[in-house]
């Protein structure tokens, strides 16, 4: 099974290469003209190649107010992106073929956009934005750079394509189709997942290449091989502000109304992470013997002649999880950021059927059957108010619901219990954000875990 994904996989990479590769160096060889030569022979209208390509005749200038347009229009609708359009440097460089990131910068030809459409160039921009929210431009360093440039517009395209879904028509917002991206081919977690995937099948990529006409396999836009490559420190230093504009950006507009963010953006946000391994293994006790298992024991007891039951390995299937997600006002949007990343960060360890529900002085918001990790960024709280934790076992009782695992993610400022818990305190962890409340002598709810 894994092996026809695998093929299918990169024929559909080596045919979206060889596609249109033509058309790409037409255009390319026409941008690298002198502007005279490119406009002799015009006529006031849009002129359209051979292949379909249509070149426009705006203006840089023209090129100029529609980048402002964009970055303002976003700044409207999608203000998490709007916010990180206007802090990143958009540079017109005619001396790079296409569009290109070196992680600090976006740069880009106004020559190739006057061959995109509004739309078009809308897409190319934020999918270099995605790229430096990832560390594209530095985690693939010692990677091959072709493949490691496919595999990171895959992922980057998988969630533009689902983005344009969510934006109004007032934003003009469309994925060019003449080859400039690698076709839609799969979608994986992590950009090194699909790396990996690909590079072990490099060989069949070149012989399939070959097969169709002997071309030698290349990416029409090498978005990540940017002329001013940065030293290491640089890199070190890029880095640092990356995460810094990312874990501000969603401090001050918080993941409300950046659906879509590509998932394993999720970590690089700094938060603590807590051990999940440690602490869901006192949850799974009742399962069986092998979750405790004296073939895993503890090695710093060996010395002692003394064998103690170790941690085994603790299946991959927890079951029915229920979360609990405080957003009382008096939680910070930070908070809630941090709160939504240890759950996707969860679903990224253990399969479970996630359940996720949003409380305030009432159980709200109510998200049910999770089972693919991407989902997690769907879920959104809608209300705020005060604060009654006794909502959630109200809720538990009336929906006779029966969680294997229960997580409760609050600031801690929940007021008295006065619910019965019962056992349900066996099946809960209580996580309280990093500046929440002291409630280690008064917690009535279950295992303490502090971000």
């Amino acid at each position: 099974m894994l092996g026809d994904i695998l093929q299918k996989i990169l024929e559909q990479t080596a045919e979206g290469l060889i596609k249109g590769l033509d058309d790409i160096s037409k255009v390319m060889s026409e941008a690298s003209k002198p502007r005279e030569e490119r406009n002799s022979g015009r006529t006031s209208k849009p002129s359209k190649s051979s292949k379909g390509w249509t070149s426009t005749n705006q203006t840089d200038e023209d090129i100029r107010r529609g980048i402002s347009k964009f970055k303002v229009e976003m700044m409207r609708v999608k203000p998490f992106y709007g916010d990180i359009l206007m802090k990143i440097p958009i540079i017109e460089d005619k001396s790079v073929p296409t569009a290109c990131t070196n992680g600090k910068c976006i740069r880009y030809n106004p020559d190739f956009f006057r061959t995109l459409k509004e739309g078009e160039r809308n897409y190319v921009l934020l999918h270099e934005v995605y790229h430096i929210l990832l560390l594209h431009w530095k985690r693939g360093l010692d990677r091959d750079p072709l493949i490691w440039n496919i595999a990171a517009d895959g992922v980057v395209n998988h969630n533009l394509d689902r983005l344009k879904y969510q934006l109004p028509k007032i934003v003009k917002f469309e994925r060019p189709e003449k080859g400039v991206f690698v076709k839609q081919i799969y979608w994986y977690d992590y950009t090194e997942e699909l790396y990996d995937k690909l590079k072990t099948e490099s060989e069949y990529l070149s012989g399939k290449a070959k097969a169709m006409g002997g071309k030698k396999m290349e990416l029409p836009m090498r978005d990540l091989a940017a002329p001013d490559a940065l030293s290491d420190a640089e890199l070190e230093v890029c880095e640092i502000k990356v995460r810094e504009l990312l874990k501000d950006t969603i401090k001050k507009r918080g993941l409300g109304d950046s659906t879509y963010l590509p998932a394993e953006a999720l970590t690089l946000v700094e938060t603590k992470r807590l051990p999940w391994n440690r602490l869901l293994y006192d949850f799974m006790q009742e399962r069986e013997d092998e979750e405790s298992s004296y073939f895993t024991p503890e090695r710093k007891y060996i010395h002692m002649d003394l064998i103690v039951p170790g941690i085994g390995k603790i299946y991959d299937d927890l079951g029915d999880i229920w979360a609990f997600v405080d957003s009382s006002g008096s939680i910070s949007r930070e908070e809630m950021s941090q709160f939504m990343t240890q759950l996707y960060r969860i679903s990224k360890q253990f399969e479970c059927n996630f359940n996720i529900a949003f409380w305030d002085t009432s159980v709200t918001d109510v998200y049910k059957d999770i089972r693919h990790k991407e989902e997690i960024l769907e879920c959104l709280a809608k209300h705020s108010g005060g604060t009654d934790i006794n909502c959630v076992y109200k809720y538990i009782r009336e929906n006779r619901i029966k969680p294997q695992v229960m997580i409760i993610l609050t600031d801690g400022y929940y007021g008295e219990v006065t619910e019965p818990v019962g056992n349900l305190k066996k099946k809960t962890i209580l996580v309280i954000s990093e500046n929440g409340a002291d409630i280690e002598e008064n917690n009535k709810i279950g295992r303490l875990a502090r971000l």
